[in-house]
């Protein structure tokens, strides 16, 4: 019998910070696994609840990166 191979999906509201680094790690760990979002952007924690980094859906991970490491030096 043929084995059957799973896609995972992983739905959030806004793709927050989490949903990012648990998709990094079960990806990883060789899990097919894709990410959506239901909002109209990526959000992730910014200088205050009010002032998060928002990211336009499609946007590349290293981008945002580029973007958090240009806005604090100090970030692993």
């Amino acid at each position: 019998m043929k084995r059957m191979k799973f896609r995972w999906a992983m739905v959030c509201s806004s793709n927050q910070n989490r949903t990012m680094e648990a998709h990094s790690i079960l990806k990883r760990q060789g899990f097919d696994i894709s990410l959506y979002g239901t909002g109209s952007h990526v959000k992730l924690p910014g200088p205050s609840l009010r002032e998060p980094n928002v990211y336009d859906f499609g946007t590349p991970y290293k981008h945002m990166l580029e973007d958090l490491r240009r806005k604090d030096p100090e970030l692993l």
